[in-house]
């Protein structure tokens, strides 16, 4: 009987010593698993409030009639394109104060966080829309990286890498609108800049409209510069 007790206690001993390294590998790699599925969703979130970020506008210079007077005498205001800043990941989820910080251990690899945006118009071409239609659009990307556990390296590399790209769509702004549709940028300008000498008035009265035009207006398609 002895004997065989010993035996159990070997046998249980050596089953712990196989067991338990494939145990922790296990339970690390959730651990990992779990920390990159929070960055990744994270660095989407920063994608977006990008978008958010560069879709704010300055109604002063983009939507009055101080900017088509500008887009009339070639100085129309620039388009906003505002990157979101690197360290938002660093931040609380992603927003910053009063948000608390992000613990290192839920944070990108550090110097690895690229961020961009790029500006432009494009025509809308959604179902319904009689004619192609000129938005702004605002594409912005995030890229960061995170390191991997070195146990884990000959299934996944050393790094594992994340990217998100939020394209935000925006109302064009009066240059825009100027430039994209040369019947309205002629009309403004021929209001702020009459002919000289002046045309003669009419000897009689003007006939009231009584069918207004509302032919679809066609858009330049070389105006979708930034």
């Amino acid at each position: 009987m002895p004997l065989i007790v010993l035996r159990s206690r070997g046998q249980a001993l050596i089953e712990t010593a196989i067991a338990l390294p494939v145990f922790l590998l296990a339970m690390f790699g959730v651990v990992w698993a779990l920390q990159t599925g929070v960055l990744g969703e994270r660095i989407q979130l920063v994608a977006r409030y990008g978008g958010m970020v560069s879709a704010e506008i300055n109604p002063y210079q983009q939507y009055s009639l101080y900017s088509m007077y500008a887009a009339a005498a070639n100085r129309a205001a620039p388009v906003a394109c505002t990157a979101p800043p690197g360290d938002l990941l660093a931040n609380g989820a992603p927003l910053a104060s009063p948000a608390p910080a992000s613990q290192p251990f839920w944070q990108p690899s550090s110097g690895s966080t690229q961020t961009a945006t790029a500006c432009t118009r494009t025509f809308s071409s959604a179902a319904g829309l009689t004619t192609p239609k000129i938005l702004g659009s605002a594409n912005v990307t995030v890229n960061a990286t995170n390191d991997v556990p070195s146990f884990l390296h000959f299934a996944t590399g050393k790094t594992t890498a994340w990217n998100a790209t939020m394209n935000q769509m925006r109302s064009p702004d009066m240059t825009a609108l100027a430039q994209c549709y040369p019947a309205v940028g002629a009309a403004f300008q021929a209001s702020v800049s009459p002919p000289i000498p002046a045309p003669p008035l009419p000897t009689n009265d003007v006939p009231p409209i009584t069918q207004p035009d509302t032919a679809p207006l066609a858009p330049d398609g070389g105006c979708l510069g930034p």
